[in-house]
């Protein structure tokens, strides 16, 4: 097989996955990410961004939790309280079935009422269509229903890609303990129990249910918590996480759960100038979780975790300055190639020297998080679970 030759003139941002060792507990995960980069790639180059999924990052730490340590929380969080309700969980059985199910065998825990969005969840998992609500003439804001009466008006849901009835899962992960809701009326979420877990994951949207489902009713010993105050702190040696609790957390053997990483911006840094120590060379480092993308099919967000960069190194902080080359090329048709890449440089450099992006060259460039963005990239080019590559290496990505 004839072998591939690069030429850097004529390469703009390129990604490779990169193969580990099967990453386990206790595993020195900064010498892994070293050598299997330099395995791979050869050499370090300049600028280059390597990206490491928060899972492995996760898992050679041991930040791991059990359906023990959740139910020793719900405990300590709701006193003696039989009732919760569990609000606005999104219908995944790898990131919240085990928690619904943990909650659901604490001894303490008679009744749950699990509250659904309709018509799909926070990261775009659909129950009933746009058309289905418009032939039915049902408002999302002003009805509700029961399990029983959303399947009369609008039959079984069923989930586009996994063909799972996702309120049967919830009646089954929780122990014939749970009643299921769909609605978006957060007062009568509130009438529901004194006692509330928000499971919203996006930051902004949940502090604002949290802050609602506290002042809604004048109970005097109204409890409500979220997902991150949930193992934010470790239970009997467990693991834990201190900005995101149970946010973020996924599903391992033996009903354990996986939590976020911990000491994430020392993990970056420590790689970076571990490599400028021994090589020489600068890298941008970074551990990234979902990337912001959709699926252009389902319209599901690929977002469960609550962040999609945990933490970088300072070269991955801001915006890309660019400018719109087809703009460009299209206001100067009659320039040649040459003088057509001598604008493109000029119009670079007034980009490079303002953060506006109300000229001509630039609008349609929209200013999106160079972390977020390469979060994107980079779990793009990680693939699935068992690629074996949970480790990103990038050039051009930084010009």
């Amino acid at each position: 097989m004839s072998t591939i030759k690069l030429n850097s003139e004529r390469i703009g941002r390129m990604s490779v996955g990169i193969k580990t060792s099967i990453i386990r507990e206790g595993d020195d995960l900064k010498e892994i990410v070293i050598d299997s980069c330099l395995k791979a790639v050869g050499e370090f180059h300049e600028k280059a961004v390597i990206g490491v999924t928060e899972a492995v990052v996760a898992i050679a730490q041991g930040n791991f939790a059990t359906p023990a340590d959740i139910q020793q929380e719900i405990a300590r969080l709701y006193p003696g309280q039989s009732e919760l309700t569990l609000m606005y969980p999104i219908q995944s059985r790898n990131r919240f079935m085990n928690i619904a199910r943990a909650i659901a065998e604490s001894e303490q825990i008679e009744k749950l009422n699990i509250v659904l969005s309709y018509p799909c969840d926070e990261v775009g998992n659909r129950l009933v269509s746009d058309e289905l609500l418009w032939q039915k003439g049902v408002g999302i804001y002003e009805d509700s229903f029961s399990a029983e009466e959303f399947c009369q008006k609008f039959g079984s849901p069923k989930h586009l890609f996994t063909g799972k009835n996702y309120i049967k899962e919830f009646e089954a992960a929780c122990c014939g303990k749970a009643e299921i809701m769909l609605t978006n009326d957060m007062e009568l979420v509130a009438d529901l129990s004194d006692n509330v877990l928000v499971c919203t994951i996006r930051e902004g949207r949940r502090s604002f249910q949290k802050s609602y489902m506290k002042s809604a009713q004048a109970y005097v010993q109204r409890r409500v918590f979220t997902l991150a105050d949930i193992l934010s702190v470790p239970v009997n040696g467990s693991g834990y996480s201190p900005e995101y609790g149970l946010y973020g957390s996924n599903m391992m053997a033996d009903g354990k759960l996986k939590l976020m990483p911990r000491n994430c911006k020392e993990f970056v840094e420590d790689i970076q100038n571990e490599i400028l120590r021994r090589y020489g060379v600068h890298v941008e480092v970074m551990v990234y979780g979902d990337g912001a993308f959709k699926d252009p099919v389902g319209e599901i967000w690929e977002l469960a975790d609550p962040v999609a960069c945990l933490a970088a190194t300072s070269g991955l902080k801001g915006t890309p300055k660019e400018v719109k080359l087809k703009y460009l090329a299209s206001k100067y048709p009659d320039k040649s190639q040459k003088e057509l890449q001598e604008i493109v440089a000029k119009e670079k450099q007034a980009r490079l020297a303002t953060d506006k992006i109300d000229s001509e060259a630039s609008l349609g460039t929209t200013p999106r998080q160079l972390t977020d963005l390469f979060a994107s990239w980079a779990d793009l080019t990680t693939g699935s679970g068992d690629e074996q590559t949970p480790v990103v290496y990038s050039v051009g990505f930084l010009k």
